[in-house]
């Protein structure tokens, strides 16, 4: 096990520094998108591009948050992973109604799979193991009054 935790730790390393650079890459191709809002005969075209893309951003954003936050703790917190589908999903939701492209059907398997992930998060956040360790904590310091 002692193996398997530095071979994870030494990929969280090299991950961090490529996610950085993805993120880099991104705002350089929002700022080059700049263009085509000025170049583009309509504004609307323009602007789908862009908030397709400031979209992106956040899921790698959210993404990056939890490899980071995997490497301080060594374990992966359910929330940002929920974070991550929840922006996925809006942005997918957003895009769509933007270009307005959604059926009916898929506007209902989107809104229950928002459900679905906003219920997971929720038991998360209840149960959180964090939660569970400053309960015990503040049971053990009780015990010993």
């Amino acid at each position: 096990m002692k193996y398997f935790t530095k071979i994870v730790d030494t990929m969280i390393k090299f991950m961090i520094p490529l996610v950085i650079i993805a993120l880099l890459m991104g705002i350089a191709r929002v700022i080059l998108d700049l263009r085509a809002v000025f170049g583009s005969r309509t504004i609307a075209a323009a602007f789908d591009m862009m908030v397709t893309n400031i979209l992106s951003l956040f899921i790698v954003i959210e993404l990056l948050r939890s490899i980071i936050e995997y490497f301080t703790v060594h374990r992966l917190k359910i929330t940002f992973i929920t974070d991550a589908a929840l922006v996925f999903v809006l942005r997918e939701i957003m895009i769509g109604l933007y270009e307005h492209t959604l059926e009916k059907g898929m506007i209902l398997a989107l809104a229950s799979l928002i459900l679905v992930i906003g219920c997971i998060r929720t038991l998360a956040v209840v149960f959180s193991p964090e939660k569970s360790f400053e309960a015990e904590e503040a049971n053990h310091g009780q015990q010993y009054k």
